[in-house]
């Protein structure tokens, strides 16, 4: 039986995934991801020390570092959205 501690792990790794997946989608349309990358690549050993240690003061660390991520990648979409209208001027 999962404890919450579990499914707060489980959604961190979901998360992380998805946010490897836009990182890649990202790369692929020729954007320049790398401090998205740079951001998250001490996140899967965050996530392991968390499982060790069972504290839910590094559950919302991890989670704080994943919400950044996600942000350097809305401005990432939004300055190629601006850089797209601006060339079509």
């Amino acid at each position: 039986m999962s404890n919450g501690f579990d499914l707060a792990i489980e959604n961190l790794k979901t998360e992380l995934r998805n946010i490897n997946l836009k990182i890649s989608e990202l790369r692929k349309a020729g954007l320049d991801a790398k401090i998205a990358e740079l951001k998250v690549m001490n996140i899967p050993y965050k996530i392991q020390f968390a499982e060790v240690t069972k504290g839910y003061k590094d559950i919302e660390r991890i989670n704080n570092m994943l919400e950044e991520v996600k942000s350097e990648i809305t401005d990432i979409e939004n300055a190629n959205k601006a850089s797209i209208n601006n060339e079509g001027l």
